[in-house]
């Protein structure tokens, strides 16, 4: 069981979507949930080599501090309306920072994927892509459309034998303990691409079900002439999947950016909620 989970509060009209997400997480588990609080701090503009009045930022600030208050209290408000523990944390520095320090102290981080159509929400350049990557907790990613009242029934799980492939499987198995199906994913692109030492699925399977998770089924895709984060996406429409679990960012970041890795590909086209673990 999860015992604390955390989401990510600001002003824009995703927060309630994922809140509700979080909230239904919260209340499965019995766990706390926190709110972080993580939003842009107030812009400071140059002209010619001074900057703007003092006077003027400490309004901002001011503004600011009664958006965050009133923010907080609503999400405390929709919190207590459930019977669900909760608290409320702000972070003062860069959005993804302020997520990655302050949830560090929960089992499980609730964000929204970026949508550039939500001009209240934060906008920080790459905000769950960085979050991802300093965390060091496990991400659930919100689709930003659709409303998802049910997450974790049946999950879609990717298995490559990596090293994140498996510390998701770890990260997620609170979660996958109270699934009632467990689909395994693995990818090749053709026969001539199987790895004949790869970890045996019923290995795999034995494991699953010693730790409480339903027996899982196993299906594998030809990645050719589809892409990774395509066949995922198909895999679970095709599994009526609610949920899917994967490992994210396994080459470098560098490498993820100049090859348009799996990460950043499900997280342009994703269709349901999704569970990351670096």
């Amino acid at each position: 069981m999860y015992r604390r989970i955390s989401v990510h509060l600001d002003h824009g009209f995703d927060c309630p979507r994922r809140t509700r997400v979080a909230l239904a997480l919260a209340r499965r588990h019995q766990a706390e949930l926190v709110g972080i609080y993580a939003s842009s701090a107030p812009p400071q503009y140059y002209y010619g080599e001074s900057v703007m009045m003092s006077k003027t930022l400490n309004v901002m600030r001011d503004l600011q501090a009664q958006n965050r208050g009133a923010v907080q209290n609503a999400f405390l408000e929709t919190v207590a309306a459930a019977d669900v523990p909760a608290a409320v944390r702000a972070g003062a520095s860069s959005p993804s920072a302020s997520m990655a320090r302050l949830g560090r102290t929960s089992d499980l981080l609730v964000v929204s994927q970026q949508n550039r159509e939500d001009v209240e929400a934060v906008h920080e350049n790459e905000f769950v892509e960085q979050t991802l990557l300093s965390a060091g907790r496990p991400v659930l990613v919100v689709p930003s459309s659709g409303d998802f009242p049910v997450v974790g029934e049946r999950v879609l799980y990717c298995w490559d034998g990596s090293r994140e492939a498996a510390r998701a499987l770890a990260d997620a198995a609170p979660l996958l303990r109270l699934a009632s199906h467990l689909v395994v994913l693995t990818m090749d692109e053709g026969a001539a691409t199987r790895d004949d030492e790869a970890v045996p699925f019923e290995d795999l399977a034995t494991y699953c079900i010693a730790q409480g998770m339903p027996a899982p089924d196993h299906v594998r895709r030809d990645i050719k002439g589809v892409g990774v984060g395509s066949t995922i996406l198909n895999a679970a429409a095709d599994y009526s999947a609610d949920l899917i679990v994967m490992g994210a960012y396994g080459h470098s970041k560098f490498r993820e950016w100049a090859m348009g890795g799996a990460t950043a590909s499900i997280l342009r086209s994703m269709t349901v909620p999704i569970m990351f673990s670096h």
